[in-house]
């Protein structure tokens, strides 16, 4: 409290004492509001050091995915199917009962194998009758050829006989030929597919009875977009994966479609599917994955520099060194 003087004024030294309290509260308060300052809300040097360490982490590490090589990957576009590479219907060229059917569906059988056997006792018949017609011709012709040595027969009657003669024996064995449909043999080695006919059944002419693939050598099928066809090529590496058991297998690029649909703008390539011990089965679907040119990684430029870089004086001396049969000095 300021004391007063008599006559109600405030003393002197009062107010000399004014203006230093005034300054000394300014000066506090611009002292608070440099330490509130440091505190949090002014700029955080080390945080942003950090962070810029961390950006130039993540940049190197971006480079150095960008030069390791890539893995194949999968196009959502490129679906196959495993397919045999030999498949056949076996049919009936007679009409006859089938008498034996050895293999049934999913057996395997070697080539050369019986797949089925008719009953053909009427066609042997027919055959011994026209053999027996064939050798009475035969018969005829000879006794008027010795006739005619004797002018006891006119010549009309000897051509007659030899005609007779070869046509006995053309349909002798004409029937004879038919003797070779009794049995279907396997073109190839295989498995049975389908039974379409059974035992005991009357075949017709051109029936189907079987449907057979070849078992070991497969292929696949693939249906990849036609601007592939700027870069795929026969002998191009893939690899399928099967969807039903999850296993890959590899494979080349065989052959390229002779057409590209313009629909979908896509075109059907084949390729071998190498020996794999998992198990790939006909009809099997999956996706084939390729690694394209534009994926491999590029050679870096330190790679680049490096394998233009000269011979250093040494390895060139030693090297001369070795061509004249002398060590370097």
């Amino acid at each position: 409290m300021s004391e007063e003087t008599g006559d109600g004024t405030p003393d002197i030294e009062e107010k000399s004492k004014a203006p230093w309290l005034w300054g000394g509260g300014i000066a506090l308060a611009a002292a608070i509001g440099v330490g509130v300052a440091s505190s949090g809300d002014g700029p955080n040097w080390s945080s942003n050091e950090a962070a810029r360490g961390t950006t130039e982490e993540k940049a190197a590490e971006t480079a150095e995915a960008e030069v390791k090589k890539p893995e194949p990957r999968p196009d959502p576009d490129v679906r196959g199917v495993i397919k045999p590479k030999q498949e056949s219907t076996v049919a009936s060229r007679m009409t006859a009962r089938i008498t034996s059917m050895p293999f049934g569906k999913g057996q395997s059988f070697r080539r050369g194998a019986l797949l089925a056997k008719f009953d053909c006792s009427a066609i042997r018949a027919e055959l011994k009758a026209a053999q027996a017609a064939a050798n009475a011709y035969n018969v005829t012709y000879k006794t008027n050829v010795e006739l005619d040595q004797y002018e006891a027969i006119g010549k009309n009657e000897v051509a007659v006989a030899k005609a007779n003669l070869g046509k006995a024996n053309a349909e002798a064995n004409a029937i004879k030929a038919n003797l070779t449909d009794c049995a279907v043999y396997a073109p190839f080695s295989g498995t049975v597919v389908e039974e379409i006919a059974g035992r005991g059944e009357i075949a017709a002419s051109g029936q189907p009875l079987l449907t057979i693939q070849s078992g070991g050598d497969l292929e696949v099928e693939l249906i990849v977009p036609s601007n592939w066809l700027t870069w795929l090529r026969p002998g191009a590496d893939f690899t399928f994966k099967i969807d039903e058991t999850g296993a890959d297998v590899t494979g080349q690029i065989t052959r390229l479609g002779a057409s590209v649909d313009p629909v979908s703008k896509t075109i059907r390539v084949t390729g071998n599917v190498d020996k794999t011990e998992s198990l790939v089965l006909p009809g099997m679907s999956g996706t084939g994955l390729f690694v394209k040119p534009s994926d491999k990684p590029a050679q870096s430029a330190a790679e680049k520099a490096s394998s233009a870089a000269p011979a250093k004086p040494e390895a060139a001396k030693s090297e001369a060194a070795k061509a004249d049969g002398r060590q370097p000095s």
